[in-house]
């Protein structure tokens, strides 16, 4: 059964609000920056990276990247070199994969969001999530 991890988009336009994580199948959560996690899942497709076409016209050929489903979140700063969303995205993965089959979604409360850099008794808020594919070799 599928299992999900709903997370509050703050911000205006139609992005926003609670959006919905697919927890089954995450192969890792990375913290890319102070502001940026993204998670990477197991489904692995093939993707064709495009061709040059060579001075003497002859094109080379087409070179195949293997890319993985990813989504991207962005939220407010936390404390450099912290680590701290990370870990709180993977929490919130154990606790979902925890709960019984009627109950398959998992919503963290606001105050159990990490800290922002700015204060730490305000919790950081997420801006935006995009969903999208990365080349399987930026994964590590």
């Amino acid at each position: 059964m599928e299992k999900f991890i709903k997370l509050f988009v703050s911000g205006a336009g139609q992005n926003k609000g609670d959006i919905l994580i697919p927890v089954n199948g995450i192969m890792e959560i990375k913290q890319v920056s102070d502001t940026v996690v993204n998670i990477f899942y197991n489904s692995i497709s093939s993707a064709q990276a495009g061709y040059a076409i060579a001075n003497d016209g002859s094109a080379t050929v087409p070179a195949e990247t293997n890319v993985v489903q990813t989504y991207k979140i962005t939220h407010d700063a936390i404390v450099a070199n912290s680590s701290s969303f990370k870990d709180f995205l993977n929490g919130a993965v154990e606790t979902a994969l925890q709960l019984s089959w009627q109950q398959p979604i998992f919503s963290p409360g606001g105050s159990s969001y990490p800290p922002s850099a700015a204060s730490a008794y305000i919790p950081v808020t997420i801006t935006a999530i995009a969903l999208g594919v990365k080349a399987a070799a930026d994964q590590a």
